[in-house]
């Protein structure tokens, strides 16, 4: 096992932002507004809509004007799976890299200019959310918090696929078209992040965590991992690490 490096065309942008939807049209506008104002330009971003219901389809059917390139993609509802939406957006990406937002999310405004400071083509890189209710942080990252994770730019090496979450991941977009995409299996909810980053890092990939990579991410009632897709990601990253 190991990293395959291929050419790069350098008409293609830097990042591929890749943002999952289901009903989030409320926060459309924060989140185009911060991609608008980045510091650091090179990016197409791909909104990739899971059967939204809530005017997020009409939004784009109307063709918002923005600074950027982007493109709309939207797929049937089969239970709001985020996964399915994000590989949707890597089978579309023209980027170097894949950045994976959650549509309830938004980057502070050096996000990708820090991100470009940092990634490299044998690297997963991954930065920190800030719970936020009307526009004020009400919570730090828990990862933090319970100490998972450094408050400084650190190599994660010790089971970084509890360390580094979905939200906010950044993924080389080769690796992620030979090694596999997000696993569409699971039924429940959670498990799919833990589950590409276990399999990345066992193909020989670096886990970053960079502190200083703030996502905001609009506050709702949290959810546990179930048990159900827990046995299974524990299974198939045994699977990655010991091949059995």
């Amino acid at each position: 096992m190991g990293i395959r490096k291929g050419n790069k065309n350098m008409n293609n942008p830097r990042f591929s932002i890749i943002i999952g939807l289901y009903n989030h049209f409320r926060f459309l506008p924060k989140l185009i507004e911060s991609l608008s104002s980045q510091s650091f330009k090179d990016f197409e971003v791909l909104f990739c809509d899971d059967g939204s219901n809530d005017g997020t389809k009409e939004f784009f059917l109307a063709e918002p004007q923005v600074n950027f390139d982007f493109k709309y993609i939207r797929q049937k509802n089969k239970g709001n799976r985020l996964a399915r939406s994000f590989n949707n957006g890597v089978k579309k990406a023209k980027g170097e890299y894949c950045v994976f937002i959650a549509g309830d999310s938004f980057p502070e405004l050096n996000y990708l200019e820090l991100l470009n400071e940092t990634v490299n083509e044998d690297m997963l890189v991954c930065g920190i959310r800030v719970q936020i209710d009307k526009e004020r942080a009400v919570d730090a990252d828990w990862r933090i918090v319970k100490g998972i994770i450094p408050q400084h730019e650190a190599i994660i090496v010790n089971e970084p696929f509890n360390a580094l979450t979905g939200n906010g991941l950044t993924v080389p977009t080769e690796a992620m078209k030979i090694y596999g995409m997000w696993d569409t299996k699971m039924k429940d909810y959670g498990g799919e992040d833990n589950l590409l980053i276990g399999n990345l890092y066992y193909h020989g990939y670096i886990c970053k965590s960079v502190p200083q990579l703030v996502l905001y991410h609009n506050w709702h009632k949290g959810q546990e991992t179930s048990k159900r897709n827990a046995e299974y990601c524990i299974k198939k990253i045994t699977k990655f690490a010991y091949g059995k």
